[in-house]
């Protein structure tokens, strides 16, 4: 019977043993397809920083999907480090594009796949001087030599300088399509399908594991472009510009507060902003609020544009980025303001949104309406007056005040003192 159960023992161990290989096989034989499209951009960088981490955790190779016509260089280098930082093999599929900035993407992985009309190149630097094209060609050659690529044919994609007999012509950046790139070594093969990408890089029979963007991080991509984000700057500015100007609160001041906040949306999302940097903002705009409110510009519209500068700071991935930003935002309302005031005064707008007359005491304007002087007429306290009260003077029913003394109803008095709003009388003797 001892026996019988430890044969059943060791029957039922061996059995989970192999079904735990076949699982940790099962788990071993996926494939991560990483969706790599659009803008690069901060927001993108943290998408595959997330991405590749998880894969790391798991112990899952990684194939990048790409389809994009460049960004910013600094998120590219930084996601050229999270590439070949990485504990995992991570290869790429360019569908379409790999243009600009998705050539240093690209070249970094470990293998490279084309689609049959894919291209990769065209990675000229904007602006194109020389101090930031010698940094750009360095890193692209630098990615290009650590995995092994023609680093003279990858710099000639970004600096049209470069001559290479057979491949470029004079003053011409470097584009290769798939079977040129294939044949230049740049690419490990050519494929129609993702099924057959995956085959080449030696993922045949592995299950796939796609990882779209999600909306939030498409938004968030959208929103910290430079691009967008320096509309919304440049828009919350004018509109507070005119809210300023503007009686009361209205639309102009819900537009800037929108723009604001899709920009610092858009910073949240990307996962490189605080919380305390939207509570600057929020201080900044009370500070507007009450400036609006309190006439001529002092301490609380200087207090509310150094709370707005901080947070837009420190919501910037860079102080790169924010002096774009900033620069786009402060010069574009400078010019666009004064164009909007004229076509507003076009359309006969102004009238109804802006106070444009001075009211100037020559033409007419006065704070109240002129009335002659009651020193010295004689009435009758209508009230009593204690000090306030009524009293008919001179026909007319007179809000008054005693200059101290009780005035009993019905006595005489006699106005001592009249300036606007203000008549004082005494009793008469």
């Amino acid at each position: 019977m001892m026996k019988r159960i430890v044969y059943i023992a060791i029957m039922v161990l061996a059995l989970m043993s192999v079904l735990s290989s076949v699982v940790l096989a099962e788990e071993a034989d996926t494939v991560v397809l990483l969706e790599v499209q659009g803008e690069v951009n901060a927001a993108m960088a943290a998408y595959i920083d997330d991405a590749i981490t998880q894969a790391e955790e798991n112990g899952t190779p990684v194939v990048l999907i790409i389809d994009t016509y460049g960004g910013q260089i600094i998120e590219a280098d930084n996601i050229k480090k999270s590439i070949m930082q990485a504990s995992v093999p991570v290869d790429c599929y360019i569908t379409r594009n790999a243009l600009s900035a998705g050539v240093l993407i690209s070249i970094s992985c470990e293998n490279i796949v084309m689609g049959e009309s894919a291209v990769i190149g065209a990675a000229e630097t904007i602006p194109n001087d020389e101090k930031t094209l010698a940094t750009w060609v360095g890193i692209l050659e630098s990615a290009a030599e650590a995995r092994g690529r023609d680093t003279q044919v990858i710099a000639a994609m970004a600096d049209k300088r470069i001559q290479i007999e057979g491949v470029t012509t004079e003053d011409e950046l470097l584009t290769l399509g798939a079977s040129k790139a294939a044949e230049l070594g740049i690419s490990d093969g050519t494929a129609s399908n993702t099924k057959q990408a995956l085959e080449i890089l030696g993922y045949e029979g592995f299950a796939m594991s796609e990882k779209n963007m999600s909306f939030p991080v498409r938004a968030a991509q959208f929103l910290t472009s430079t691009a967008v984000a320096s509309i919304l700057f440049l828009a919350a500015i004018v509109c507070m510009g005119m809210e300023i100007f503007t009686p009361g609160f209205g639309v102009f001041g819900v537009i800037s507060i929108v723009c604001f906040l899709l920009y610092f949306g858009g910073s949240f999302l990307a996962g490189f902003a605080e919380w305390w940097s939207l509570a600057l903002l929020g201080a900044g705009l009370v500070f507007f609020a009450i400036e609006v409110a309190v006439p001529g510009f002092g301490v609380f519209g200087i207090l509310g544009i150094v709370c707005v500068a901080a947070g837009l700071l420190f919501a910037s991935r860079d102080i790169k980025t924010f002096l774009i930003v900033l620069s786009v935002g402060l010069v574009g309302a400078i010019i666009a303001l004064p164009l909007l005031f004229k076509l507003l005064k076009k359309l006969g707008l102004t009238r109804k949104l802006f106070l444009v007359d001075n009211m100037e005491a020559e033409q007419g304007y006065v704070s109240h309406e002129h009335i002659d002087s009651l020193v010295g007429k004689s009435g009758v306290a209508m009230t009593i007056l204690r000090p306030a009260g009524t009293a008919k003077i001179d026909g007319l029913r007179q809000p008054v005040l005693s200059s101290g003394a009780y005035i009993d109803k019905g006595d005489e008095v006699v106005v001592v003192e009249h300036t606007p709003g203000r008549i004082v009388v005494e009793k008469k003797d």
